[in-house]
């Protein structure tokens, strides 16, 4: 297939950037991966995420899943709009919490997975013997791992891959084929030098250095991911952020003043497709039923928390707020809910509000 061809359809489906890796490079840099991963299970730096390592075989040996694979197409979509201080004024007193940056539009998991489906079909199409298997950072794939071996960025001290020009800012889709593309040229990359900005921004201590996270810290895991609660030690350091968090990537060299390189251009990875930038705390504090949630968040990343994780989060985010405003809808979220984790989250930020200045 003619190279020229293959980008015009690429550029028509609206991805920031492509690369192309055959699989033998791609293999070298799974291996060279797995013992950094395996070193980090060993660790416990996976906190509650057991699915990592139980997926970790097909993780590594993508060609499990097509056996015959020659080539990877690595996809990157950038979602950065709005920055750390755009959204509601939230100073003192504040009444909304921060959503990342990634979470804001449509879930990015069904809009890219339909797009790579549709690309899939279309190399059919083109060679009805091609095969292939895609990925949206929901399979048994090392997805930043392939980027990597396509040439679309390196691993950073915050462990996500950066691009030289666009930062780190994108999402990563795989497609691997059994058709045999000439990869990319692989340009020279730069990399984090002496820098530790990231590491010195994280709220809570996650980064350990040489792009290692400690899950179990990290802001993203703990209101994301995490079934449970939020440990008391760590909840004054959550701040506002009601759902993910950007410290590390907002002081990174590689994104600050590169605006212009990180537009949006998939229209439902934007902000005004979604939630936006922060969500109101009472309004979420008010989220009775499991119904209401998906009717407010249905289509979104929010959703991943499910009902229990944001009325949690929302709790932790009120309790540092000061705004005393939000200690009747916390005890009307007392009052209604029998899930003892939840109330505990809700009696500990009236606790906070109680004793604050606001």
């Amino acid at each position: 297939m003619d190279i020229k061809t293959l980008e015009q359809f690429i550029d028509s489906q609206g991805w920031s950037f492509y690369g192309i890796a055959d699989f033998s490079s791609v293999q070298t840099k799974l291996q060279e991966h797995r013992s950094v991963f395996d070193e980090w299970v060993k660790k416990g730096f996976h906190a509650g995420m057991d699915y990592l390592p139980r997926m970790a075989e097909d993780r590594y040996s993508p060609d499990r899943k097509l056996p015959e694979v020659k080539s990877a197409i690595v996809l990157g979509a950038t979602y950065s709009d709005g920055g750390p201080n755009s959204g509601p004024n939230c100073g003192p007193n504040c009444g909304f919490g921060r959503v990342a940056r990634y979470a804001r539009g449509r879930d990015y998991h069904k809009v890219l997975k339909k797009k790579l489906i549709t690309f899939s079909d279309w190399l059919k199409s083109q060679d009805p013997k091609a095969e292939t298997y895609v990925s949206v950072d929901s399979g048994p794939l090392a997805d930043r791992v392939l980027a990597e071996a396509a040439g679309l960025g390196f691993f950073g001290k915050n462990s996500c891959l950066i691009h030289p020009s666009k930062g780190s800012f994108f999402f990563i889709a795989s497609l691997l084929t059994t058709l045999k593309f000439e990869p990319t040229a692989k340009k020279p990359m730069p990399n984090c030098g002496d820098c530790t900005k990231c590491k010195n921004a994280c709220p809570t201590g996650a980064l350990k250095g040489g792009g290692v996270i400690d899950a179990n810290r990290c802001i993203s895991y703990l209101t994301i991911e995490n079934k449970g609660a939020i440990p008391v030690e760590l909840r004054s350091k959550i701040g506002n952020r009601l759902f993910g968090c950007d410290a590390c990537q907002e002081v990174c060299p590689f994104n600050v003043g590169r605006a212009h390189h990180q537009e949006v251009i998939i229209p439902e990875l934007k902000s005004v497709g979604g939630v936006g930038e922060s969500l109101d705390l009472a309004e979420i504090l008010s989220i009775r039923t499991d119904d209401e949630f998906l009717k407010r968040f249905a289509g979104t990343p929010i959703m991943r928390a499910k009902r229990f994780g944001l009325l949690r989060n929302a709790c932790v985010v009120a309790g540092n707020s000061g705004n005393k405003s939000l200690i009747p809808a916390l005890k009307k979220l007392i009052e209604s809910e029998s899930d003892g984790i939840l109330r505990e989250h809700a009696y500990w930020a009236i606790s906070q509000l109680s004793n604050s200045n606001g």
